[in-house]
């Protein structure tokens, strides 16, 4: 009676369950990949849309530092910092 561990339908059979899995894992690699790829685009998307967010508020900034009424520009900048606060 032969060994079924040593036999070559025994390793055959491995071969092809390791094949499917390595092809599975190839699968699988992929698809993460395309999803750090999404996901990176996104996250450079929205810094994009950070950064000229913080340019418009540097702007007001700059504008309100040059009102003349001290109590209007003090007023302003609270709000400004508010909302860079908030906006982060």
């Amino acid at each position: 009676m032969p060994d079924p561990i040593n036999s070559t339908e025994a390793v055959g059979a491995s071969q092809a369950e390791h094949e499917a899995e390595i092809a599975r894992r190839d699968e699988e690699i992929l698809r993460l990949r395309d999803l750090l790829i999404t996901r990176d685009a996104e996250l450079g998307q929205v810094r994009g849309q950070l950064k000229i967010i913080e340019d418009h508020s540097e702007r007001m900034a700059r504008l309100v530092a040059r009102i003349p009424i001290p109590g209007l520009a003090w007023v302003a900048s609270a709000i400004l910092r508010v909302l860079q606060v908030s906006g982060r």
